[in-house]
C-alpha cells in the first residue's frame, strides 16, 4: 500500500507541475487566446469532476457522518478531515471552473488563498480524501481514483498558471476582508447533505423533526424567505457581472448538492429514479437558464415550480421519522427551497425580465405539455416499480385534503398496451391540473402586487441613495465656499473677446464677442438657431470651456473662478435635467443648501414661489409625475431659491402654457427691480419687446449690435422690424 501511495504523490506532483508549465507558457504564447484557453480547460475540469461524481453509488459511498457509517471507524480525525476535503475541494473546482468566464478579483484570490492550499492537503491526505469520497473506489483503484487525480492535477495546473502569471500572494487588506467574508456563502452553497449529521450527529436531534407545521418546520418555513431577501441585498448594488456569477455558482452549487442522490448506475438501471419530479426539474432548468440565457424556458420554472415548491415545503412528504439533520431531509429542502426562491430572485436581481401575460401564457402551454408527459411516464413506469412523479399517481395530496378529495380518485381507466398496464385517474387528474392552472394565476396576481411593492421600495431606496450622494457634494462644496456669496457684491455679466471652436474645427461657433451687462436689466438674446447663442450662455455658466478671451460674473473669472462665478448664477437650461426621483421639495432644498441658503431665507422663497407658479398641491409628489410645465417651473425655483446676482434663461418660454409664460415673465420683471440681471434667449420677439430693457442681436457667432427697447421703441422702429433689418444688412435700422 505504501509503495501504491508513493506512486499517487509522485504522478500527481509530476503531473500538476508539468502541467502547470505548460500551460503557463502557452498562456505567454497565446497571449490573445488566453481566455479561451482557460474556458476550454474549465469545462474539462467540470465534466471530469461531474463525471466522478455521478459515477457513484450513493447508497455506499462518501462519508456518512460520525453517527452513522464511516471507512475510518472510530478515527474522528480522518472522518473530519475527509468530510471537510470532499467539501472544500468541491467548492474550490466549482469556483475554478467558472473562473475564466467571470473578470472577478476575488475569485482569484479566492483560488490562490484557499483553492490551492485545500488542493495541496487533497495530495498530503490523498488517501483519506479518497476513502472519503468512495472507500469501494479507493480499494479496487477503479476509474474515480483515476478521475480523482486528474481533477487535482487540471486544477492544481489552472491555479499555478494563475499564481506564476502576475501578482502571486499580493493582496489589500480590503480584498482580504472581502475573501473572508465570501468564504462563508460560496462553502454553504457546496455543502454535502451530510455534512450537518456528520459534525453534529443525531444525538441531541432525535426528536427534531421537519413536518406537520412543527416549530421546526415553521423555522425552516422562515428561513426559506429570510435567506432569499438576504441574498437579493447582498447583491442589489453590484455589478452586473457579480450578480451572474453569484446566480449560477448558486444554482450549480446547490444542484451539486442536490444530484447526490441520482447515480449514473441508478439512472441507467432504473427509469423510476430519473429526476423528472417538477421541483427537481427546477434544479436543472435554473442554471441551464442562466448560462445559455433561455428566456423561455425560465419562465416555466417561474410560474410552475415556484407554487409547487411551496407547496412541497408546506407539505413535505419526506419520512414520518426523518430526523432535521438527516441527509434526506437536507436534500429535500434544498431541492424545493431552491425552486421556490431562485426563480423569483433572478428576476429581482434583473437576470431576467419581468413577465408579462404572454409569458404566463407561455408557461402554461409548457406546462401542458409536462403534464400530458408525466402521467404518460407515471403509467409506463408504474409497470416497473412504485412511481409517483408529481404526484399523479398516489393518494399524497387526497390525503391531505379529506373524503372528498379521494372519492376524486374513485374513477379508474386501465388500458393495457401490449404487456403493459396503464392507469389514469381522469377525475382526481383533471381536477389536479385544473386547480393548479388557477393557483398559478393567483400566482400571477401575487407576482404583480409583489412588484408594485418592489417598485416602491426601489423608489425609496434610489431618493435615499441619491440624498446620501447630495450630502457628499453638499460636503466637498462647503470646503471651497468662501464669502463669495456676499449680499454686497455688485452685479454684473461681462464677456471680453470671447471666442469659442469645438475641437479641431477651423470655424468658430463664437468669435471675438464682448458684451456687459449692469445689474438691474433685462437683456434679451436674439438670434437664429445656430447663431451661437447658446453657446455662450453655456459658457457663461461654466458647461463648456472657452477657447479665447474671457467671461467675468460679478468680478468673478468663469475660467480661474469657477465655483466662485457659478455661485452667482442661477441658470434655467433649454433642457432641463432633474432628479427625478426626488420631490419637488427634496429637489429645492438640495439646490438651497448646495447654495448654503439658510432655512428661513429658503422657506420665505420657496413660500412665495409656490404661491406665483401654483405649485403647492404638487410640490410634495416626484417631479417624474409633473407635467413639462411643472418641471420648468420647478427649474425655474432651483435657479432662484438662492437669490442669484445674475439670473440665466435658456429658450425658458419653449413648451409653456400662455399662464406658464406669464408667471415666468412676471417673475423675470420682478427679479430685474431687486437690480439683479436677467439675462436670457429667446426666439419670440414680441415677448423680448415687452420685457426686455436692452438687447443684443448675433448672427453667425458674432454680436452684430446692442440697443435699448425704449430707444427703439421712441424712433417708432419696432423691435421685429429692427431685429430683421440688421439681421439682413448688419446695421440699424435707423442708420439706413
Amino acid at each position: 500500500m505504501f509503495l501504491v501511495m508513493f506512486i499517487y504523490y509522485l504522478l500527481i506532483i509530476l503531473c500538476s507541475i508539468a502541467g502547470g508549465t505548460c500551460l503557463f507558457l502557452a498562456l505567454k504564447k497565446f497571449n490573445k487566446q488566453e481566455n479561451v484557453i482557460l474556458k476550454v480547460i474549465g469545462v474539462t475540469l467540470f465534466l471530469v469532476m461531474l463525471f466522478r461524481y455521478l459515477w457513484a453509488e450513493p447508497n455506499i459511498d462518501n462519508v456518512r457522518g460520525l453517527n452513522m457509517y464511516s471507512p475510518f471507524g472510530s478515527n474522528i480525525f480522518k472522518t473530519i478531515v475527509g468530510m471537510l476535503l470532499v467539501w472544500f475541494t468541491y467548492a474550490t473546482v466549482m469556483i475554478l471552473s467558472l473562473y475564466p468566464f467571470f473578470k472577478i478579483k476575488n475569485l482569484k484570490n479566492f483560488l490562490k488563498f484557499f483553492g490551492l492550499p485545500v488542493l495541496l492537503l487533497d495530495i498530503i491526505f490523498f488517501k483519506t480524501y479518497m476513502i472519503s469520497i468512495s472507500d469501494t473506489a479507493f480499494q479496487k483503484g477503479d476509474i474515480r481514483t483515476i478521475l480523482c487525480m486528474i481533477e487535482i492535477i487540471i486544477s492544481l495546473s489552472m491555479i499555478g498558471a494563475i499564481f506564476f502569471k502576475k501578482d502571486y500572494f499580493k493582496i489589500t487588506k480590503a480584498e482580504v476582508k472581502t475573501l473572508l467574508i465570501s468564504l462563508i456563502p460560496i462553502l454553504l452553497v457546496v455543502m454535502p447533505g451530510y455534512t450537518l449529521q456528520g459534525l453534529i450527529g443525531f444525538k441531541y436531534t432525535k426528536d427534531i423533526l421537519a413536518k406537520s407545521l412543527s416549530f421546526e418546520h415553521r423555522l425552516l418555513l422562515y428561513f426559506s424567505i429570510i435567506i432569499p431577501c438576504s441574498i437579493y441585498y447582498a447583491l442589489k448594488d453590484k455589478n452586473e457581472e457579480t450578480k451572474r456569477f453569484s446566480m449560477i455558482y448558486l444554482s450549480l452549487g446547490t444542484l451539486w448538492t442536490f444530484m447526490i442522490r441520482f447515480g449514473f448506475k441508478e439512472l441507467l438501471s432504473s427509469p423510476i429514479q430519473w429526476p423528472i419530479h417538477l421541483c427537481n426539474t427546477a434544479m436543472y432548468i435554473v442554471p441551464i437558464c442562466l448560462i445559455f440565457r433561455l428566456n423561455k424556458l425560465f419562465y416555466f420554472t417561474f410560474f410552475i415550480n415556484v407554487m409547487g415548491a411551496f407547496l412541497a415545503m408546506a407539505m413535505p412528504n419526506t419520512s414520518d421519522t426523518a430526523n432535521i439533520l438527516s441527509m434526506s431531509v437536507y436534500n429535500f429542502w434544498i431541492n424545493h427551497f431552491c425552486a421556490f426562491f431562485m426563480p423569483v430572485l433572478l428576476v429581482a436581481l434583473k437576470q431576467f425580465e419581468r413577465p408579462k401575460l404572454k409569458q404566463w401564457i407561455y408557461s402554461m402551454i409548457s406546462f401542458f405539455v409536462y403534464f400530458i408527459a408525466i402521467l404518460i411516464i407515471n403509467a409506463w413506469f408504474s409497470n416497473y416499480g412504485s412511481v409517483d412523479f408529481f404526484f399523479l399517481n398516489s393518494d399524497f395530496i387526497v390525503d391531505k385534503l379529506g373524503t372528498w378529495a379521494r372519492h376524486t380518485r374513485d374513477l379508474v381507466w386501465t388500458f393495457h398496451v401490449k404487456n403493459l398496464t396503464l392507469t389514469f385517474y381522469p377525475v382526481y387528474q383533471s381536477l389536479f391540473f385544473g386547480v393548479y392552472i388557477l393557483i398559478s394565476l393567483g400566482m400571477w396576481f401575487l407576482y404583480e402586487q409583489l412588484f408594485q411593492v418592489w417598485d416602491l421600495n426601489e423608489d425609496r431606496r434610489i431618493r435615499e441613495k441619491e440624498y446620501i450622494k447630495i450630502q457628499k457634494e453638499l460636503a466637498a462644496l462647503a470646503k471651497k465656499r468662501g464669502d463669495f456669496m456676499n449680499e454686497e457684491i455688485k452685479p454684473c455679466l461681462e464677456l471680453k473677446k470671447f471666442s469659442k471652436r469645438y475641437g479641431s474645427n477651423k470655424n468658430y461657433s463664437v468669435k471675438d464677442a464682448s458684451l456687459k451687462v449692469e445689474g438691474g436689466t433685462i437683456f434679451g438674446f436674439l438670434g437664429h438657431n445656430g447663431a451661437g447663442k447658446s453657446t455662450i450662455i453655456k459658457s457663461v455658466v461654466g458647461i463648456q470651456s472657452i477657447t479665447s478671451g474671457s467671461i467675468e460674473v460679478c468680478g468673478y473669472d468663469v475660467y480661474k473662478q469657477p465655483v466662485e462665478a457659478k455661485s452667482q448664477i442661477g441658470f434655467v437650461p433649454d433642457h432641463y435635467a432633474l432628479y427625478e426621483n426626488l420631490t419637488g421639495r427634496e429637489y429645492i432644498n438640495y439646490i438651497a443648501d448646495l447654495y448654503g441658503v439658510s432655512k428661513e431665507d429658503r422657506d420665505a422663497r420657496i413660500s412665495k414661489y409656490l404661491k406665483n407658479f401654483e405649485l403647492e398641491e404638487a410640490f410634495d409628489n416626484q417631479i417624474k409625475s409633473y407635467s413639462h410645465g411643472m418641471k420648468q417651473k420647478i427649474t425655474i425655483m432651483s435657479a432662484l431659491v438662492h437669490n442669484p446676482k445674475v439670473w440665466i434663461l435658456d429658450e425658458p418660454l419653449t413648451g409653456l402654457d400662455p399662464n406658464s409664460i406669464y408667471q415666468v415673465k412676471e417673475c423675470m420683471k420682478e427679479h430685474a427691480r431687486e437690480g439683479t440681471i436677467v439675462f436670457f434667449s429667446s426666439h419670440i420677439i414680441d415677448v423680448v419687446e415687452k420685457i426686455c430693457d436692452r438687447i443684443a442681436i448675433i448672427k453667425k457667432g458674432k454680436i452684430l449690435c446692442e440697443a435699448d427697447v425704449q430707444e427703439l421703441e421712441s424712433k417708432g422702429i419696432t423691435l421685429e422690424q429692427f431685429y430683421m433689418d440688421t439681421n439682413k444688412n448688419g446695421v440699424k435700422a435707423g442708420d439706413k
